[in-house]
């Protein structure tokens, strides 16, 4: 072989050897290694359905909130630094990483008087 090819051949070991070590993981993967959760919560007045979301410490949680009530509300969750807020009959779908931390959190509606209504909800990580 010349010394060109030889050159050649280690660049691309060396490039492709990079590119490996810089791969993420599969689509839909996380920190926790389990597979991420989708869940679909009703917000009406004044409650989360459902009220419990279960996770795994460090999973995605896709989090789709449908407002079928006849005011807006939020969905919060505090520790990850997670707000939405969705307009009376619309829908809404953002992500968090649940904390690494098993326990029990709150979630909230943080408009005026929602939480005190009942509007409560919450993530149990285990």
């Amino acid at each position: 072989m010349s010394r060109r090819t030889i050159v050649l051949f280690a660049a691309i070991s060396i490039l492709a050897i990079a590119l490996s070590a810089c791969g993420g993981g599969a689509a839909g993967s996380n920190t926790s290694g389990a597979a991420a959760l989708n869940v679909t919560i009703t917000g009406t007045e004044f409650k989360f359905d459902p009220a419990t979301i279960n996770a795994t410490p460090g999973q995605t949680i896709n989090v789709t909130l449908k407002n079928t009530g006849s005011v807006e509300h939020t969905l919060v969750f505090a520790p990850a630094n997670f707000k939405m807020l969705v307009q009376p009959g619309k829908s809404d779908t953002k992500s968090f990483t649940a904390p690494t931390a098993p326990g029990t959190y709150d979630i909230v509606c943080d408009v005026a008087g929602h939480k005190e209504a009942g509007m409560v909800g919450k993530l149990v990580v285990k």
